[in-house]
């Protein structure tokens, strides 16, 4: 059956020529490639590495269309396919043998004097204070007071976040079919005055995570970064962090093995 697919892609010379040959496959079997998304669009196909799906992501404000990723970057652990078997991948979706992957994005809601913003995070979000001082927040989860933070921030990450930023600060990798979230310090203070916790939280994903500036960061001003963008924010009285009900599909061959592909890019 003929599909509509939008083919999204960085500007590499590798990346090109995968878009070359994924064009003319497409065209021999019958399918339609469309020059923008839309809620039409059958199929999306990311040509790039993780940073470029991520682009994709946000640029098409979170689609649920299923999404197929060719990888031309380095690690690539939202894509399936390689440049060398383009062919291959377009006959196990041509046929369905395939599944779909649901990833679920970490939301947070920003409460100010005036606005309540919202921003979504595939990997995840981090909150700090003004750049200049330690953060200090108050961390409730359902309205159950943890502790009283100190240190460089607070990361909330995703399942599949787990082997982004929320990896390197120490925290914990997270198979994705989990459904948790996981709260990871960042450079936490341990002093007479403060004793953070030092390790990740893993908690249910129906849980909400509320951050509230005290002391130095009690002046309202807050930096939330989302996927590695960064939006400030003035006049506010706290964060509300949670699992999004948007849902991504990202398209997995049959013989998928999440903890084969950790171990060979990652591990």
């Amino acid at each position: 059956m003929s599909k509509k697919i939008y083919i999204f892609r960085n500007n590499k010379k590798d990346s090109i020529q995968a878009e070359i040959k994924l064009l003319e496959i497409l065209k021999l079997r019958g399918h339609e490639v469309v020059e923008n998304y839309t809620d039409k669009v059958d199929m999306i196909a990311c040509i790039g590495g993780d940073g470029t799906f991520l682009s994709l992501i946000h640029k098409c404000k979170f689609p649920t269309t299923p999404i197929i990723g060719i990888n031309t970057g380095n690690l690539g652990f939202f894509h399936e396919a390689s440049p060398d078997a383009i062919d291959v991948a377009v006959d196990v979706i041509d046929e369905g043998r395939y599944i779909t992957q649901k990833i679920k994005p970490v939301e947070a809601h920003i409460y100010t004097d005036k606005n309540i913003y919202k921003r979504i995070g595939i990997n995840e979000v981090l909150v700090r204070g003004n750049y200049s001082h330690v953060s200090q927040f108050e961390v409730s989860i359902d309205n159950t007071k943890i502790q009283d933070f100190a240190g460089d921030g607070i990361l909330v990450a995703t399942p599949v976040g787990s082997t982004a930023y929320n990896y390197s600060l120490g925290g914990s990798l997270v198979s994705p079919d989990l459904d948790v979230l996981q709260l990871t310090p960042v450079a936490p203070m341990s002093t007479n005055a403060y004793r953070c916790f030092h390790s990740s939280i893993l908690l249910p994903a129906k849980d909400t995570i509320r951050i509230t500036g005290t002391g130095r960061s009690s002046n309202g001003m807050i930096s939330l970064s989302f996927d590695g963008k960064t939006h400030e924010f003035s006049s506010v009285n706290y964060v509300e962090i949670s699992q999004s009900k948007t849902a991504l599909n990202l398209i997995r061959f049959e013989n998928y093995d999440y903890w084969q592909k950790l171990s060979s890019k990652l591990l």
